[in-house]
């Protein structure tokens, strides 16, 4: 069985909305919505859980997707959101994907569950095009070799039984309130994690200028090229 957690739980502060942002419309449907109907609409996905603020569990319930079997109240963190939810599923393979991002492509879904069933763990992740600077105290100590940086997406896609492991002993070791994302939790215990290629498109909206850009890519033409399974 394969499950999807899309945790959705955020006040969504940096936004600016009077709403969490996560509900707030894109192109006429809350971005949530977009979201989950992205899973919802995949063959190969068998279950989903969201995890949602305080008082929004209805509002989910109506969107009316019959693969989401679980809506849960989010905790203080996003890792507390993650592992309530966790605690809800008896799956083979989960994947953790923002409430936020509704542009994942399909094949970067299919692709990162063929790379968790390989390897036990795996991610979506686009290469760093800006030059990134080590500052301390407003002056550069030491620019990084970006061949060897990527930045982090979702869906991260993990074996039920690792990524439960590790949210265990993470919790054991008082760090969830530390971490961003799930990768970081199974790294904590030493589980190597494998990277799938995605698209820059598979943005997460996180602020007001977010939203534009996503309006941007609803009204522009162009499919998501299959990605290919590497790993560093």
């Amino acid at each position: 069985m394969i499950s999807v957690i899309i945790p959705a739980s955020g006040v969504g502060a940096r936004f600016g909305a009077s709403i969490p942002k996560q509900f707030v419309n894109l192109n006429g449907e809350h971005i949530l919505k977009r979201t989950i109907s992205i899973f919802q609409n995949l063959h190969f996905i068998d279950e989903i859980a969201v995890t949602v603020p305080n008082g929004y569990a209805q509002t989910v319930q109506n969107y009316g997707f019959d693969k989401v079997h679980h809506i849960v109240e989010g905790g203080k963190t996003r890792a507390d959101s993650v592992f309530s939810a966790l605690k809800m599923l008896q799956s083979d393979i989960v994947l953790i994907h923002d409430g936020v991002r509704p542009f994942v492509a399909n094949e970067t879904v299919q692709a990162v569950i063929n790379a968790v069933k390989k390897h036990g763990a795996a991610l979506a992740c686009v290469p760093v095009t800006d030059t990134i600077k080590v500052v301390t105290d407003t002056t550069i100590k030491t620019t990084l070799d970006r061949s060897q940086l990527w930045s982090a997406q979702t869906p991260q896609g993990f074996t039920y039984e690792m990524i439960m492991g590790a949210y265990t002993q993470a919790q054991k070791d008082g760090i969830l309130n530390q971490v961003t994302d799930d990768s970081t939790v199974a790294e904590h215990i030493g589980i190597p994690v494998y990277i799938v290629p995605s698209s820059p498109k598979n943005i997460k909206i996180t602020t007001e200028e977010d939203l534009l850009f996503a309006e941007a890519i609803l009204n522009s033409v162009g499919n998501e090229s299959q990605p290919t399974e590497i790993h560093n």
